[in-house]
């Protein structure tokens, strides 16, 4: 069900569990940054990653005994050109793939779903007990919702986000 992921000349997929590689962390904060291009509801605004901001997420998934697994495009020059995060509680029957993002010059090439099916795979080899795993997408991304499409997901509900800007 899942195809053998094609990457680009120049270009290899990598997974990490549990924590970045420190001689990587500095890449994948750069990469992160193409989540504040990504299309999204209007209004919404996300904080910007910093090595801090990744450490403190990899800490607060294992207080959580969380498994993260971050599965990347990794360019020979140690560029990450995309990057796909997916979390689980092992044990569980059920994983979640959080952020997907292509930094902008590398978009096009495949690199997303390359990530994405790599990270699958992985989880698959590694998880034979996951028999699920959710997504979401924001409704303007359409590119990310194409590319989900194509890999296998299917749409089982639709939510509303609401906001309320509260001034002072």
């Amino acid at each position: 069900m899942l195809s053998e992921p094609t990457v680009p000349e120049g270009w290899r997929v990598v997974t990490w569990l549990e924590r970045v590689p420190e001689g990587h962390l500095d890449a994948y904060v750069l990469a992160r940054a193409a989540m504040d291009d990504a299309p999204a509801d209007e209004g919404m605004e996300f904080p910007a990653a910093s090595a801090e901001s990744v450490r403190a997420m990899e800490q607060a998934l294992a207080a959580r005994d969380r498994e993260m697994r971050v599965t990347v495009a990794l360019a020979d020059d140690g560029e990450i050109g995309a990057f796909t995060e997916l979390r689980l509680t092992p044990g569980s029957s059920q994983a979640v793939t959080d952020d997907t993002g292509t930094v902008a010059t590398h978009r096009r090439k495949g690199l997303a779903r390359a990530v994405k099916l790599e990270s699958l795979r992985r989880l698959r080899d590694d998880h034979a007990e996951v028999e699920t795993v959710i997504t979401t997408n924001a409704e303007e991304n359409a590119a990310m919702r194409g590319l989900n499409a194509i890999i296998g997901f299917e749409p089982v509900v639709t939510t509303t986000l609401a906001t309320l800007p509260v001034a002072r």
